[in-house]
């Protein structure tokens, strides 16, 4: 039984490297293929997630250099949100990806990083994660580039350098970790050997931050986010929606497998990392906002925001208490459905109206209602007013800092939030207050029914009302995130 867990994974990627030769230059059985592939593994990744722990290694080169394949609680969670907004980015592509000749390398690639995304989450010890991590890294770079211009080629390269480099700090730990662990297997409370670690314990705290930055860096953490802003204005919408709603998150898995299932909880708190960590991510909390608030490039604001928003859920793991842990799972969870939505809505916008920078938006929302409603609701969230699904997560983030073995730095914690959350307010506010109320000068005369079809309005009113209705209703959820929070001993 424990084989079928291979499925979400290879049928992806072998489906996106067939893609050009089964669908041709037919775009109808062209998308009829990428949704049938996408709708199947989903059923595959949701059984996966139905089945119990288990789990075999596929290829064993060693105790160390093997691909361990695992499900768990926390494979669960993130493998059922990362299929969902796949599924939903899936459908919203057909609409917007031009049939221009590159559509079928789009969604090849598009295929094959879905696998990757599913093999990262099913990774069951420390060398499978960083090999899907890789992975994901370079399959994601063609969609990176998908425009083909200039610019796009730089940001690609920027993107390869960044990930890359956080990758090789990453990298730093596995070693670490093969010579002084029982084992490379993520097990909760740790794998270190003190035996084995005795007279080398004062390096522990070094390469817990090294590997914390080096997958921080696909989570947008100081001072490597800087490929954020340069990348995501010039990728596809439904590329940087998937980049910020999901692939974001794999870093986040890869820090939360790091820190409760190598290093283990009683090797980090208290320590010079922790409190470092901490001050980190705050920090980045506060420079995304202030830079978001300033940026008039509608993308580029976004992305932005993404730095900020993702350094709540690290500055939530690294405080190292149940409360905020329980925020830091449910902010990974509203970030990625409502990121995704105002990336979407964004890429709606300009693909209907050519229309990139804020100050273009005013009156938008009376060509494109659905669009926008469906961005005011995700914004709404994104600041964190009740009853979204942002609050809840906002509020267990700010308390558990409060309740954390660093008090001081957890209510400095908790003021650079509220901070945030009404800088976050300056952002997106004004955007769908001009769209819908532009003022008396305003005038209607130019503007035209510009509203999306239906495969791109669609999954946004889905991930739009999901901001609202997990909000309202988180009980299930907390249960589940509680329980994860039982097993790894916080």
């Amino acid at each position: 039984m424990s084989f079928w867990l291979l499925i979400p994974i290879l049928l992806p990627i072998a489906a996106g490297a067939a893609l050009p030769l089964v669908v041709g230059d037919n775009r109808d059985r062209l998308q009829v293929y990428v949704a049938s592939v996408v709708i199947l593994n989903t059923g595959f990744a949701v059984a996966a997630a139905g089945l119990g722990d288990t789990g075999f290694r596929a290829l064993e080169l060693t105790s160390v250099i093997n691909l361990h394949i695992r499900i768990d609680d926390l494979a669960r969670f993130f493998l059922v949100l990362s299929s969902g907004l796949w599924l939903l980015v899936t459908f919203y592509s057909f609409g917007y990806i031009k049939r221009d000749g590159r559509d079928k390398s789009f969604f090849a690639f598009f295929l094959m990083s879905y696998g990757a995304v599913m093999g990262a989450c099913l990774s069951g010890n420390f060398f499978t994660l960083y090999l899907f991590y890789e992975l994901i890294t370079l399959l994601a770079y063609p969609m990176v580039v998908h425009s083909g211009t200039p610019e796009a080629m730089k940001a690609g390269v920027k993107y390869l350098m960044y990930s890359f480099f956080g990758a090789a700090l990453a990298l730093v730990a596995f070693v670490f970790v093969a010579n002084y662990g029982f084992t490379t297997d993520f097990t909760p409370g740790g794998v270190l050997d003190p035996v084995a670690l005795a007279g080398n314990e004062g390096f522990l705290p070094f390469v817990f931050l090294l590997a914390f930055i080096g997958f921080g860096c696909k989570a947008y953490i100081w001072p490597l986010f800087d490929w954020v802003p340069a990348s995501y204005p010039l990728a596809p919408h439904p590329a940087a929606a998937l980049f910020s709603g999901v692939v974001s998150k794999i870093a986040v898995l890869a820090i939360v497998r790091t820190t409760f299932y190598v290093f283990g909880v009683d090797v980090v708190i208290g320590s010079w990392a922790q409190t470092a960590l901490i001050v980190i991510t705050l920090l980045t909390v506060f420079m995304g906002s202030m830079l978001a608030y300033k940026e008039k490039l509608f993308s580029k604001r976004l992305a932005y925001s993404s730095v900020s928003q993702l350094s709540y859920v690290l500055f939530g793991i690294i405080l190292l208490n149940p409360l905020a842990f329980l925020g830091a799972m449910l902010h990974v969870v509203f970030h990625g459905i409502i990121k995704t939505a105002l990336f979407l809505s964004a890429g709606a916008v300009t693909h209907k109206t050519g229309k990139s920078y804020v100050y273009e938006l005013r009156g938008i929302g009376k060509a494109m209602p659905v669009a926008m409603w469906c961005f005011t609701m995700a914004s709404v969230a994104l600041v964190g007013i009740p009853p979204t699904g942002g609050f809840v997560s906002k509020w267990h983030i700010a308390t558990g800092g409060i309740a954390s073995n660093h008090p001081t730095l957890g209510m400095v914690g908790a003021a650079v939030l509220l901070v945030s959350a009404l800088l976050t307010a300056g952002y997106l506010v004004t955007i769908f207050a001009d769209a819908f109320f532009p003022g008396a000068g305003f005038s209607y005369k130019k503007l035209v029914n510009a509203e999306s079809g239906k495969l791109m309005t669609v999954p946004l009113v889905i991930l739009a009302s999901l901001t609202l209705l997990l909000g309202m209703f988180p009980g299930a959820l907390i249960e589940f995130i509680n329980g994860i929070s039982a097993i790894i001993g916080i």
